[in-house]
């Protein structure tokens, strides 16, 4: 891979407002509240100088893979894990270096194999699942199923993430929810009449578009000792990643609520279907995240955090269920790092990305109580610093409650919290 030549530890100003951060394989998909490549880049360089002989990195939520090709560019051996099956693939995607010869191949594998004249021959099954009908038009639902068939024929097995990648983009963009969005809200009759999506044309221009992406990450196929390792698994257990092996970890994790502020599984559930994964799977990722299912599972009551057990009895006087689902996260983000105690060596410098989010009017202070629930496993805080975050595909004001009329703060800011494993 190619390595990011002197990436500066101290940028001038960590909101990068005008920064590019569809840049190479980064282009490659949209993914919920995704660390833009520049923090990733230069948070990493940061924590390069504080401990300069660092060889590997872990990102235990991984989502669309950001940190591991920034980690990868600056020579370091990466290993990401996600429970997202999805986000899984989009990893893969992204972190996979492809030979030229090889994207243009498949670039006119597609384009000769994906004609309107091929399509009206097509006679195979298209994949069922409930209410398909309801978010893609038959003749939609036709198309996606004939590219399906001709990414199945694809003679390069490398590249077959990349294409999976590619035609999830494609069922966001043909599909009838509207978009630019990451939850699923059908278009209005009065859009749906008019609409009528180039289904072959979006999955052609877009696969092109990524295998330009990698081509400016991987221009000379030089890489690391060993690419990117993407694990799909949960991390309240990381059990496919090896024990006391990482310098650095840098991540970001899921906020906690993606009913009302990141719906990942909103925002995975149509491609995962299309792809075949199981009903329980496609449709039950929220459910597996942090923090899931919090009414079907006892929580102990202590929580190694003052601050945050301060937050949840706020939450508890205006809604005890909500503050259940908050403990819930806080915990499982507590099982996590007891996890990553038996990952980290000791010495090992571990950033987290985080954002405040607010329950029922409560702001939770997530970078003091992360800080607070790892000095309980042995971390050692170094540094807190704050930027804003210029712009965001969340409103200003959502309905942290679902109740119409109700409306709340979103997270316009970031925290960069760097703690020392002490081990």
């Amino acid at each position: 891979m190619a390595h990011t030549p002197l990436v500066s530890p101290n940028p001038p100003d960590w909101d990068f407002r005008d920064a590019e951060t569809k840049e190479g394989a980064h282009v490659i998909h949209t993914y919920p509240a995704m660390m833009i490549p520049q923090v990733a880049r230069h948070l990493i360089a940061r924590l390069r100088v504080r401990l300069p002989d660092a060889v590997t990195l872990l990102d235990p939520f991984c989502g669309a893979g950001t940190v591991l090709v920034e980690a990868a560019a600056q020579g370091l051996l990466a290993w990401g894990n996600d429970l997202n099956p999805l986000a899984v693939r989009i990893a893969r995607a992204r972190t996979t270096p492809i030979p030229g010869a090889d994207l243009d191949r498949a670039i006119a594998f597609f384009r000769d194999g994906l004609t309107l004249e091929k399509m009206t021959q097509f006679e195979g099954p298209i994949p069922e699942f409930p209410r398909r009908d309801f978010w893609f038009q038959p003749p939609v639902s036709q198309a996606l199923a004939f590219i399906l068939n001709q990414i199945a024929a694809l003679p390069f097995p490398d590249l077959r993430y990349l294409a999976e990648a590619v035609f999830s983009e494609t069922v966001r963009r043909v599909s009838n929810s509207r978009n630019r969005e990451f939850k699923l809200y059908r278009m209005p009759p009065q859009e749906l009449n008019s609409f009528c999506p180039d289904v072959l044309g979006e999955f052609l221009a877009h696969f092109r578009r990524y295998a330009e992406g990698l081509r400016e990450s991987y221009p000379d196929l030089t890489r690391p000792a060993e690419p990117p390792r993407v694990v799909e698994g949960d991390s309240r257990r990381l059990s496919d990643i090896p024990d006391r092996h990482f310098d650095l970890l840098v991540t970001s994790p899921p906020y906690g609520d993606s009913r009302t502020t990141v719906a990942y599984g909103q925002f995975s559930r149509l491609s995962l279907e299309w792809l075949g994964l199981p009903q329980k799977i496609a449709r039950g990722v929220d459910q597996t995240l942090l923090g899931g299912r919090p009414h079907q599972r006892p929580l102990p009551q202590y929580l190694p955090s003052a601050t945050g057990s301060a937050s949840i009895e706020q939450i508890h006087a205006r809604d005890p269920r909500r503050a259940r689902e908050v403990q819930a996260f806080y915990y499982d983000l507590d099982q996590t790092l007891n996890v990553l105690t038996k990952k980290l060596k000791p010495g090992a410098l571990a950033a987290w990305v985080v954002a405040n989010r607010t329950v029922k009017g409560v702001v939770l202070p997530t970078n003091a109580i992360i800080t607070e629930l790892s000095q309980a496993h042995g971390f050692v805080l170094i540094e807190d610093l704050t930027r804003n975050i210029p712009s965001k595909r969340m409103p200003r004001a959502n309905s942290p409650s679902n109740v119409a009329g109700e409306t709340g703060l979103t997270m316009t800011k970031e925290h960069l919290v760097t703690l020392r494993y002490e081990g």
